[in-house]
């Protein structure tokens, strides 16, 4: 049984040990995509505390890496991927062309999927993290659904592993009020010997204490943060019905 890691050669991954990533995003058609708001968002989250930024796309990478030196987890998310598709096609990063981008736009870390399903262009996983480093000089953060997986992109390079796609593939599919996958967490820091972070459904400070008490290396907040309708929508959903 591997001891957690807490240690990284990467600076930019260190500066995120034992703090708070705040995961600014929005999707296509709500109001608060454009750059100029995800930068509002993310300044707004440094000045709250945040030890780090994940941000999706070079746009906004740019917008905020002007703005802050914080480290920032970038990461593309394919427009060619439906909501339905999701559940069964690589979707974050999934080329190393979009790696290339973010890696210019400005972002320290790249995160990627990690799972075993098939990549678009071809490259396995293992090649993708080794051409990120060599060529792009940056530590490869995992996105994965399963202990399995976080182990097989390990073994390729990784440099964290993340619970971000647990409840979001065919084999884990979760309901969103189903919580953060403490239980995948807790198996990572257990038996992997690379940092791993808590990411998903995390709507709660105790459950942000939970995971650095299992021995998380970070811990990733989005929506709970920095997605008011979703936020509104919860306290609506105690409202009485309206007759």
């Amino acid at each position: 049984m591997a001891a957690p890691a807490t240690e990284t050669r990467w600076e930019s991954l260190r500066r995120l040990k034992g703090g708070l990533v705040v995961s600014c995003q929005a999707s296509p058609g709500e109001p608060l995509c454009a750059p100029e708001h995800i930068r509002a968002l993310s300044l707004s989250a440094v000045n709250g505390g945040a030890a780090g930024l994940r941000l999706e796309g070079a746009e906004n990478i740019r917008a905020v890496r002007a703005a802050t030196a914080v480290p920032i987890v970038g990461l593309v998310k394919s427009p060619l991927v439906t909501d339905a598709d999701r559940l069964n096609r690589v979707y974050i990063t999934a080329t190393f062309a979009e790696a290339q981008e973010i890696a210019g736009a400005g972002a320290d870390v790249i995160a990627i999927d990690a799972t075993d399903r098939p990549r678009p262009d071809g490259l396995s996983a293992a090649l993708l993290i080794e051409r990120i480093h060599e060529e792009l000089g940056k530590p490869v953060w995992a996105d994965i659904a399963t202990l399995a997986e976080a182990a097989q992109a390990a073994e390729h390079g990784a440099d964290l592993v993340s619970t971000t796609l647990s409840g979001y593939t065919a084999e884990t599919l979760a309901p969103p009020e189903s919580g953060p996958d403490l239980e995948l967490l807790d198996k990572l820091c257990r038996h992997l010997s690379v940092p791993a972070a808590l990411e998903g459904r995390v709507w709660h400070p105790q459950e942000v204490r939970r995971a650095f008490e299992l021995g998380a290396f970070a811990v990733v907040v989005g929506s709970a943060i920095t997605r008011p309708q979703l936020v509104t929508r919860r306290f609506v959903g105690a409202c009485p019905p309206v007759e």
